[in-house]
């Protein structure tokens, strides 16, 4: 049963996109089980190792970035320490502070899941692509369905 929508071509295009997001979400969960990885730990690491230079990978950043609580980013840590991905190691700055950092074989795990989500990348890009240019072309025109409707609704 189709639900009774005044913008079903909207619903159509952001179902499409959902879809196409979230088939590369489970691409990338099975990828890190395959390394040994929990997905949140893939998560993780990419956050570190992304991070631009001028900032610190402090619990409470990395946190923000994973939409996590910061209890929950310090299991996450901690488990990533104990399983040899990451390290701990004082903020030089603020030593109130701790700052994560990968170790060498962190960084290889990481290095062979990011080329596999590249060649990944290469065939749901364009799909994600599309279904956003669908939303984008729908929006317009609706925009410019309303805005006729009003101008001719004004000339009455």
């Amino acid at each position: 049963m189709r639900h009774n929508s005044t913008q079903p071509d909207l619903l159509g295009a952001l179902a499409e996109f959902r879809h196409q997001l979230r088939s590369f979400l489970q691409f990338s969960e099975q990828a890190a089980q395959g390394h040994g990885l929990q997905p949140r730990q893939h998560q993780l690491m990419l956050q570190i190792a992304g991070l631009p230079a001028e900032r610190a990978a402090t619990i409470s950043f990395l946190a923000e970035r994973l939409g996590l609580r910061q209890n929950s980013a310090v299991e996450l840590a901690d488990r990533s320490v104990a399983e040899g991905l990451v390290r701990r190691a004082e903020d030089t700055t603020d030593r109130r502070r701790v700052v994560l950092s990968l170790t060498v074989k962190g960084a290889r795990v990481l290095d062979a899941l990011s080329a596999s989500h590249v060649r990944e990348l290469d065939e749901y890009g364009p799909r994600l692509i599309r279904a956003l240019k669908q939303i984008k072309t729908v929006r317009a025109s609706s925009t410019r369905k309303a805005a006729s409707a009003a101008k001719s609704k004004r000339l009455r």
